[in-house]
């Protein structure tokens, strides 16, 4: 009996120190639902956890690029970044120079967002009347009639 009591102590020590040495990968913890479940959530609720995965994201191009399409698919999220796009232009004319700035470049590189830029413009013909008034008169290029915003 002594024997058979020994002999099951030594193999519930042996199963409880193989359990405890678990060499899962991440891959394997996350396809668990409910403990990816809760890694997310630990993440999410721990500030130092959550800027640590937001560093990590935005230093990955796919992460970047996923993370800006679905903002732009979010009309909530599309408009609070262009709420606060205005308002920074609106405090910072460095930054709107930027932006504006960043916009032509854009349409340098992309003749479908230039057309949609262009269009945009047109419906605002009060705000082009301004913004001719306070730029236009600077990025203009005298030579061949086209916006210019990148410094000689």
């Amino acid at each position: 009996m002594k024997k058979l009591t020994t002999i099951s102590i030594l193999a519930v020590t042996f199963l409880s120190f193989a359990a405890c040495d678990s060499n899962q990968s991440a891959d394997q913890s996350l396809k668990d639902d409910s403990h990816r479940t809760k890694i997310i959530s630990t993440i999410v609720k721990d500030p130092a956890y959550s800027k640590e995965m937001i560093d990590v994201m935005m230093n990955d191009d796919n992460c970047k690029n996923m993370m800006s399409q679905n903002m732009m698919e979010n009309p909530e999220m599309k408009n609070m970044m262009m709420d606060n796009m205005m308002n920074m232009c609106k405090s910072d004319s460095t930054m709107c120079k930027m932006m504006m700035g960043k916009t032509m470049d854009m349409c340098e590189d992309d003749e479908s967002m230039c057309k949609m830029v262009t269009n945009s413009m047109k419906s605002h013909t009060d705000v082009m009347k301004s913004v001719k008034g306070c730029y236009m008169d600077n990025m203009m290029d005298n030579k061949d009639g086209h916006m210019n915003h990148h410094k000689k």
